[in-house]
Parts: C-alpha cells; sequence; structure tokens
C-alpha cells in the first residue's frame, strides 16, 4: 500500500521511477537511476560543478563614519580585534547592510587597516550615489577573501543534509539521475567546496531536487 501511494505521488509529478524498493548505495553512488519526464525537466535546476577558489568569510559590525573624503563616497568604520589580526587586508570586498534599509545590500572595498595596539580598525569605501547611508548608522559587514586553495563548487542548495551525512543528485541525462553521497569542506555565502565524492564538470540538481532524493533515498 505504502508503495502504491508512493508511485502515484511521482505519477502525479511527472516523475517515473521503476521501484519502490530502498536505493543501495555502493561506493557513495546508489544503484538505482531515475527517468525524468519533459514536464518536470523544465522545472529543475541544473549547475554543473566547477574548480573554484575558496572564499572565506568574516562578520564584523560597523558603522557610517561623520565625514567623507568624495560627495558620493561613504566610509565604513569597523573594529576588529586580535584574533582577525592575520585575517584582514586591504581590497577586500565587503558586503554592507543596515537596519534601517535590510533589504539593501551595498558593496565596497576594505580601503585601510590599522592594526595599531590602541586602535584595530579598518576603512572599507563604497559609493553610495544616492545617500542613503547616514553618518553614525550602524552597520553588519561581511568580508570576502579566498583562502588559497581551489575545490569542487556547487551552489548550496544543490547539497541535501540528511542523518549527518550530505548528498547531490548528479545529472547525466534525464533517464540518468544518480543520488551520490559527498563530504562537504565549507559552506560560504550560497557556494559550498565539495572535498570528496563529485568532480568537476558534473551536473547536479539545485532546485526541485527533493522529490527526487526521497524516491531514491532510505528514510
Amino acid at each position: 500500500m505504502k508503495c502504491n501511494i508512493l508511485f502515484s505521488l511521482l505519477l502525479t509529478s511527472g516523475f517515473f521511477l521503476g521501484s519502490c524498493k530502498h536505493p543501495q548505495l555502493e561506493g557513495g553512488v546508489t544503484k538505482k537511476t531515475f527517468v525524468l519526464s519533459d514536464t518536470m525537466l523544465k522545472t529543475i535546476r541544473i549547475d554543473t560543478a566547477s574548480i573554484e577558489p575558496v572564499q572565506m568569510e568574516l562578520h564584523f559590525s560597523g558603522k557610517v563614519a561623520g565625514k567623507v573624503n568624495k560627495q558620493k563616497d561613504v566610509e565604513i568604520l569597523v573594529d576588529y580585534s586580535s584574533r582577525h589580526l592575520d585575517d584582514v587586508r586591504e581590497g577586500y570586498k565587503a558586503e554592507i547592510v543596515t537596519a534601517a534599509l535590510p533589504d539593501k545590500i551595498f558593496y565596497g572595498t576594505v580601503d585601510a587597516v590599522d592594526s595599531s595596539a590602541h586602535a584595530m580598525q579598518l576603512s572599507i569605501k563604497l559609493d553610495d550615489t544616492n545617500k542613503l547611508l547616514k553618518p553614525e548608522m550602524f552597520t553588519k559587514v561581511i568580508l570576502h577573501y579566498s583562502e588559497g586553495d581551489d575545490m569542487v563548487a556547487v551552489p548550496e542548495n544543490a547539497v541535501i543534509a540528511d542523518h549527518s551525512r550530505n548528498y547531490v543528485l548528479v545529472f547525466k541525462d534525464k533517464y540518468n539521475i544518480q543520488l551520490r553521497e559527498v563530504e562537504t569542506y565549507m559552506t560560504s555565502g550560497e557556494v559550498t567546496y565539495i572535498s570528496k565524492g563529485l568532480d568537476a564538470g558534473e551536473n547536479v540538481i539545485s532546485d526541485h531536487q527533493q522529490l527526487i532524493y526521497d524516491a531514491l533515498s532510505e528514510n
């Protein structure tokens, strides 16, 4: 009865699966494949895994400076602790968000780093042509920088976490979709870095993949 209900649901969604047996993973890959209808093929998102430098993030609080050098430029001042002394560098890209404008992301660049003992502070410059930022506004700042290593990268949504394990759905063609267990290194922003189980150039499903996963995985 349980298999019949699952089979009916999959047909209704445009899927076809050969049986209701749970898949067996061998070498991290399911033995079973999944056949996708043309209708569902149009609704899923497919991304190609690529080799990317590992991008790290640093999170800080800051505030808009009281004075600026140019009319359209704004300076964000960020205090940081000694534990980040070796992490912050001039030239790092920054994302800035304020409580007053939560849906607006400002983009800037670290312009100066003061690592003196009395004032460990960095300065971020950004273009605020529309003059949305006001002096003394508090901000949240995310700095992005490269760790130096290159790894296989996929969209964060492509990775499915289940019972302390991570999986992706590898798309070969609509007749061949595999459930693959992977080891993740870290997630930064909307990108997850894969340390084992996936090669650059392989395609993964990164949207509307939950029904496929549920059909192929063990519960």
